[in-house]
Protein backbone atom coordinates (compact mmCIF):
# COMPACT_ATOMS: atom_id res chain seq x y z
CA UNK A 1 0.00 0.00 0.00
CA UNK A 2 1.37 3.40 -0.94
CA UNK A 3 1.73 5.97 1.79
CA UNK A 4 1.50 9.68 1.14
CA UNK A 5 4.64 11.33 2.39
CA UNK A 6 3.95 14.57 4.22
CA UNK A 7 6.59 16.77 5.84
CA UNK A 8 6.01 18.63 9.10
CA UNK A 9 8.11 21.52 10.36
CA UNK A 10 8.43 21.23 14.12
CA UNK A 11 10.13 23.30 16.78
CA UNK A 12 12.02 21.75 19.69
CA UNK A 13 10.74 23.14 23.01
CA UNK A 14 14.23 22.78 24.50
CA UNK A 15 16.57 24.45 21.99
CA UNK A 16 13.94 26.26 19.83
CA UNK A 17 15.46 24.86 16.63
CA UNK A 18 13.15 24.02 13.72
CA UNK A 19 13.47 20.74 11.85
CA UNK A 20 11.41 18.59 9.51
CA UNK A 21 10.07 15.11 10.06
CA UNK A 22 7.98 13.10 7.59
CA UNK A 23 4.73 11.24 8.13
CA UNK A 24 6.44 8.02 7.05
CA UNK A 25 9.06 8.46 9.78
CA UNK A 26 6.34 9.06 12.35
CA UNK A 27 4.26 6.05 11.30
CA UNK A 28 7.15 3.58 11.01
CA UNK A 29 7.52 1.03 13.83
CA UNK A 30 9.45 2.80 16.55
CA UNK A 31 12.45 0.95 17.89
CA UNK A 32 13.48 3.89 20.07
CA UNK A 33 12.12 7.25 21.25
CA UNK A 34 12.36 10.19 18.86
CA UNK A 35 14.65 13.06 19.72
CA UNK A 36 15.57 16.54 18.61
CA UNK A 37 18.11 16.44 15.80
CA UNK A 38 20.08 19.29 17.40
CA UNK A 39 20.04 19.04 21.22
CA UNK A 40 19.16 15.30 21.49
CA UNK A 41 16.32 15.80 23.97
CA UNK A 42 13.69 13.01 23.70
CA UNK A 43 10.48 14.33 22.17
CA UNK A 44 6.87 13.35 21.67
CA UNK A 45 5.45 14.57 18.37
CA UNK A 46 1.85 15.66 17.72
CA UNK A 47 2.20 16.91 14.12
CA UNK A 48 -1.50 17.35 13.39
CA UNK A 49 -1.74 19.66 16.40
CA UNK A 50 1.63 21.22 15.49
CA UNK A 51 2.78 20.45 19.03
CA UNK A 52 5.98 18.95 20.42
CA UNK A 53 6.67 17.95 24.02
CA UNK A 54 9.84 16.91 25.82
CA UNK A 55 9.48 13.27 26.84
CA UNK A 56 10.66 12.59 30.38
CA UNK A 57 10.93 8.83 30.86
CA UNK A 58 10.50 7.02 34.15
CA UNK A 59 13.80 6.02 35.77
CA UNK A 60 14.39 2.35 34.94
CA UNK A 61 18.18 1.96 35.02
CA UNK A 62 21.16 3.03 37.07
CA UNK A 63 24.44 3.74 35.26
CA UNK A 64 27.92 4.31 36.67
CA UNK A 65 29.49 7.20 34.78
CA UNK A 66 33.23 6.97 34.17
CA UNK A 67 34.55 10.46 33.45
CA UNK A 68 37.20 13.09 33.90
CA UNK A 69 36.87 15.24 37.01
CA UNK A 70 38.58 18.18 35.29
CA UNK A 71 36.80 21.46 36.05
CA UNK A 72 36.67 22.28 32.33
CA UNK A 73 34.55 19.19 31.69
CA UNK A 74 31.81 20.11 34.16
CA UNK A 75 29.48 21.62 31.55
CA UNK A 76 29.73 18.51 29.36
CA UNK A 77 29.26 16.22 32.36
CA UNK A 78 26.23 18.10 33.68
CA UNK A 79 24.62 18.12 30.24
CA UNK A 80 25.16 14.40 29.75
CA UNK A 81 23.79 13.50 33.20
CA UNK A 82 20.67 15.62 32.56
CA UNK A 83 20.18 14.06 29.13
CA UNK A 84 20.46 10.50 30.47
CA UNK A 85 17.87 11.38 33.12
CA UNK A 86 15.36 12.27 30.40
CA UNK A 87 15.92 8.84 28.84
CA UNK A 88 15.21 7.07 32.15
CA UNK A 89 18.79 6.55 33.33
CA UNK A 90 19.93 7.66 36.78
CA UNK A 91 23.69 8.19 36.79
CA UNK A 92 26.12 7.73 39.65
CA UNK A 93 29.47 9.50 39.89
CA UNK A 94 31.93 9.04 42.74
CA UNK A 95 32.05 12.80 43.48
CA UNK A 96 28.58 12.52 45.00
CA UNK A 97 29.65 9.73 47.40
CA UNK A 98 30.29 11.41 50.81
CA UNK A 99 31.91 8.40 52.50
CA UNK A 100 35.46 8.87 53.83
CA UNK A 101 36.91 6.09 51.66
CA UNK A 102 39.27 6.26 48.67
CA UNK A 103 38.10 6.63 45.08
CA UNK A 104 38.82 2.99 44.30
CA UNK A 105 36.34 1.75 46.91
CA UNK A 106 33.76 4.31 45.77
CA UNK A 107 34.22 3.21 42.17
CA UNK A 108 33.96 -0.48 43.05
CA UNK A 109 30.76 0.02 45.06
CA UNK A 110 29.23 2.28 42.41
CA UNK A 111 29.92 -0.15 39.58
CA UNK A 112 28.59 -3.08 41.61
CA UNK A 113 25.31 -1.24 42.21
CA UNK A 114 24.88 -0.15 38.58
CA UNK A 115 23.04 -1.88 35.74
CA UNK A 116 25.74 -0.81 33.33
CA UNK A 117 28.64 1.61 32.94
CA UNK A 118 29.15 4.46 30.49
CA UNK A 119 32.61 5.88 29.92
CA UNK A 120 32.97 9.50 28.80
CA UNK A 121 36.61 9.73 27.71
CA UNK A 122 37.92 13.22 26.96
CA UNK A 123 41.34 14.72 26.30
CA UNK A 124 43.56 15.12 29.37
CA UNK A 125 47.15 14.08 28.56
CA UNK A 126 49.11 13.89 25.32
CA UNK A 127 51.24 10.81 24.82
CA UNK A 128 54.33 10.41 22.65
CA UNK A 129 55.67 7.67 20.40
CA UNK A 130 59.12 6.08 20.62
CA UNK A 131 60.65 8.88 18.55
CA UNK A 132 59.07 11.60 20.64
CA UNK A 133 56.29 12.37 18.15
CA UNK A 134 52.82 13.18 19.43
CA UNK A 135 50.67 10.05 19.05
CA UNK A 136 47.40 11.26 20.53
CA UNK A 137 45.58 11.88 23.78
CA UNK A 138 44.64 9.89 26.85
CA UNK A 139 41.88 10.28 29.41
CA UNK A 140 42.81 10.25 33.14
CA UNK A 141 44.31 6.94 34.32
CA UNK A 142 41.43 6.57 36.78
CA UNK A 143 39.02 6.21 33.84
CA UNK A 144 40.90 3.22 32.42
CA UNK A 145 41.03 1.64 35.90
CA UNK A 146 37.25 1.98 36.26
CA UNK A 147 36.77 0.48 32.80
CA UNK A 148 38.87 -2.52 33.86
CA UNK A 149 36.79 -2.89 37.04
CA UNK A 150 33.58 -2.83 34.97
CA UNK A 151 34.86 -5.64 32.78
CA UNK A 152 36.05 -7.62 35.80
CA UNK A 153 32.56 -7.34 37.31
CA UNK A 154 31.01 -8.29 33.95
CA UNK A 155 29.01 -5.10 33.68
CA UNK A 156 27.72 -4.05 30.26
CA UNK A 157 29.61 -0.97 29.13
CA UNK A 158 29.68 1.49 26.25
CA UNK A 159 31.85 4.54 25.75
CA UNK A 160 31.80 7.99 24.23
CA UNK A 161 35.38 8.71 23.20
CA UNK A 162 36.50 12.14 22.10
CA UNK A 163 38.29 12.17 18.74
CA UNK A 164 42.04 11.37 19.03
CA UNK A 165 41.65 9.96 22.56
CA UNK A 166 43.00 6.44 23.14
CA UNK A 167 40.12 4.24 24.28
CA UNK A 168 42.44 1.47 25.46
CA UNK A 169 42.87 -2.00 23.98
CA UNK A 170 40.37 -3.75 26.26
CA UNK A 171 37.57 -1.26 25.70
CA UNK A 172 38.28 -1.05 21.98
CA UNK A 173 38.06 -4.81 21.44
CA UNK A 174 35.35 -5.80 23.92
CA UNK A 175 32.85 -2.93 24.00
CA UNK A 176 31.08 -0.45 21.76
CA UNK A 177 32.89 2.88 21.41
CA UNK A 178 31.40 5.98 19.86
CA UNK A 179 33.86 8.60 18.64
CA UNK A 180 32.61 12.16 19.07
CA UNK A 181 33.82 15.69 18.54
CA UNK A 182 32.99 18.62 20.76
CA UNK A 183 30.53 21.04 19.23
CA UNK A 184 32.40 24.14 18.04
CA UNK A 185 29.33 26.23 17.18
CA UNK A 186 29.08 29.69 18.74
CA UNK A 187 25.78 28.80 20.44
CA UNK A 188 25.69 25.00 20.37
CA UNK A 189 22.44 23.28 21.31
CA UNK A 190 24.56 20.40 22.66
CA UNK A 191 28.24 20.31 23.71
CA UNK A 192 29.00 17.26 21.56
CA UNK A 193 28.12 16.10 18.07
CA UNK A 194 26.43 12.70 18.07
CA UNK A 195 24.21 10.73 15.71
CA UNK A 196 21.76 7.86 15.66
CA UNK A 197 24.45 5.22 16.30
CA UNK A 198 25.03 6.45 19.85
CA UNK A 199 21.33 6.41 20.70
CA UNK A 200 20.87 2.94 19.26
CA UNK A 201 23.55 1.62 21.60
CA UNK A 202 22.18 3.55 24.57
CA UNK A 203 18.72 2.05 24.08
CA UNK A 204 20.18 -1.44 23.87
CA UNK A 205 21.60 -0.91 27.36
CA UNK A 206 18.41 0.67 28.72
CA UNK A 207 16.20 -2.12 27.38
CA UNK A 208 18.10 -4.89 29.13
CA UNK A 209 16.32 -6.70 31.95
CA UNK A 210 16.54 -4.93 35.32
CA UNK A 211 19.13 -6.40 37.69
CA UNK A 212 17.95 -8.82 40.37
CA UNK A 213 17.52 -7.26 43.79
Amino acid sequence: MNMTKRSYQLCCPNCSRNFHITSIELEAPKKMPTWCFYCYYPLNFYPIEKRVEIAINEITKNAFLIHSSEAGEKELLDWFIALLRLYGVQTHIIETDPRPVDWLQKSLDGILAADFAIALLTKRYQFLGESGEIKGWKAPDKCYDEIAISFALQKPICALVEKDVDSGNVLNTRAWCYKFTKNADIEPPAPIKADIDFFQQLFLLIEQRPRKQ
